[in-house]
């Protein structure tokens, strides 16, 4: 299964499908890329309808025919702006797609709708994307109940976690890998990222720069 970073919070998971977590690379000062290039998604995942995280996904959701699975105010936004296919969920238990499952859960960050996190079953790996939140003691619950092979963690704080409070999520998520994402891509979100992250914790540490892709 391939990780590949977008910049941002940005996530392609590609294996015998291809997974988008909040694609957002037009107005993305570190993509590389640009979201009329991507033209194979089987499903994009939205964390919450923030423009950085939707604003692409109305086009790239046309060019590649994509489902967009989101909570249900979410989806719905996003299908009011020309998604044609959308999936509405809810935190709360699995949502069974074609290929894999997802359960969404609680995110602590201001909107208008709730705001969510995702955990994806796939391929006999579950990966943990955080989207934008604070530390929260539920991260506990999840590890118990969801065992993670991958976390992605926002860590520039101002708007989401910072260094300190990434560290107590990391400790509590307990998962075999960490990506942090949401930091660097503006000022305000500046951060010195290396292994002091994962202090106190059995997680390991993968820094990957925009357009980076590894194998898990």
């Amino acid at each position: 299964m391939k990780i590949q970073f977008y910049g941002h919070a940005g996530v392609k998971i590609e294996d015998d499908l291809v997974l988008l977590i909040d694609p957002w690379l037009n107005d993305n000062p570190l993509a590389t890329m640009k979201a009329e290039n991507i033209t194979n998604a089987d499903y994009i995942i939205a964390t919450h309808n923030h423009f950085d995280h939707v604003n692409d996904i109305p086009l790239i959701a046309k060019n590649t025919g994509a489902t967009v699975v989101g909570i249900v105010e979410t989806a719905e936004d996003l299908a009011a702006k020309g998604c044609e296919k959308t999936i509405g969920c809810n935190i709360g238990g699995i949502v069974k797609l074609n290929g894999l499952e997802l359960v969404f859960t609680q995110a602590f960050h201001s909107m208008s709708s709730n705001p969510s996190g995702v955990i994806i079953f796939y391929n006999n790996k579950t990966i943990y994307h955080a989207g934008d939140t604070g530390v929260f003691g539920d991260m506990k619950l999840i590890s118990e109940m969801y065992p993670l092979d991958l976390a992605i963690l926002p860590v520039g704080g101002h708007f989401t976690m910072g260094i300190k409070e990434a560290k107590k999520a990391i400790q509590l998520l307990n998962s075999k890998l960490v990506i942090p994402v949401h930091y660097n891509t503006f000022d305000l979100i500046r951060q010195e990222i290396n292994n002091d992250l994962i202090d106190n914790s059995n997680s390991q540490l993968l820094i990957l720069e925009p357009g980076e892709k590894i194998q898990i």
